[in-house]
């Protein structure tokens, strides 16, 4: 059918809607307005006597009483389970064999949990958070097992050294172990062991800051780390590396331990962080 067929269907079909709401309209408006013919009357009809018939006496109706049922007593009231009090919390000194069980029985990445280090956790990772939310590090302190294998450079010539590219996998199980369990599972744990936290940060002699608080002044520090494009050159001038730029090396070294991360694995990390940071609050 060509478009000027079909144009004129339409239009016609138009037209018929139209027609048909005006008869409508007529045929509701003017219904009545027609003469009517009366019919021709009737002859009368003689509707024979209707004798009433005499009413039967009514037998007497005895009402009686309904049986009493039981006696309907209140709902009971719902009885609310007890809740059962939470086990009472170990010493801190005795703390790393409940700790560690609940620590192992969250849903980790398999083959991951055994990256935890079990001897003095509580007080290794107050320790760690401290010297984190200062920018330093510690190794007397360790909460995970350090990588199987050594810090990786490829030389580039006399003094001249850059992180070798492969470097970045030793770092990839400890990104899957933060990154398999929920931060809810992880903060429920701390709020069980809060009291711990708070005991073992008190050693450390800070009468007037609570470990919350520098747990959230080492996530600052750790993400505040710059954005460093991969191949920073370093050098070597005794047995530990550095890095050839000074603005880099005056860097925090927890800073500098997150450089060691791939830019990907650094946004990942930093998303964790501001998982945790969040749920910490101010």
């Amino acid at each position: 059918m060509t478009k000027q067929a079909t144009a004129q269907s339409f239009y016609y079909a138009g037209l018929a809607a139209v027609a048909l709401v005006i008869v409508l309209a007529v045929w509701l408006l003017f219904r009545d307005s027609s003469p009517v013919t009366e019919p021709a009357p009737l002859p009368p009809v003689t509707l024979p006597e209707i004798v009433e018939p005499t009413p039967l006496p009514e037998p007497p109706i005895t009402l009686t009483e309904p049986e009493a049922g039981p006696a309907v007593t209140d709902e009971p009231e719902s009885v609310q389970p007890e809740q059962t009090p939470p086990a009472p919390l170990p010493l801190l000194d005795e703390s790393d064999t409940e700790l560690g069980q609940a620590l192992l029985a969250l849903n980790w990445k398999a083959g991951l949990a055994g990256l935890f280090n079990r001897e003095e956790m509580i007080r290794n990772f107050v320790v760690t958070v401290d010297n984190v939310a200062q920018g330093r590090l510690v190794a007397g302190h360790p909460v995970l097992a350090k990588p199987a294998d050594g810090y990786k450079v490829q030389q580039l010539g006399d003094d001249r050294y850059v992180t070798a590219a492969d470097n970045t996998l030793r770092y990839e199980p400890y990104l899957q172990l933060l990154e398999s369990v929920p931060a809810r599972q992880i903060l429920a744990l701390k709020r069980r062991y809060q009291p711990l936290l708070d005991e073992a940060f008190a050693e450390l002699g800070y009468p007037d800051l609570t470990f919350d608080q520098r747990l959230r002044q080492a996530i600052s520090v750790l993400l505040s780390t710059p954005e460093v494009k991969p191949g920073a050159e370093l050098s070597r001038p005794s047995v530990m590396f550095t890095y050839a730029d000074p603005a880099l090396e005056k860097l925090p070294e927890a800073q500098k331990q997150v450089l060691r991360l791939s830019p990907q694995q650094q946004q990942r990390f930093k998303a964790l962080l501001r998982t945790y940071q969040q749920a910490l609050g101010n």
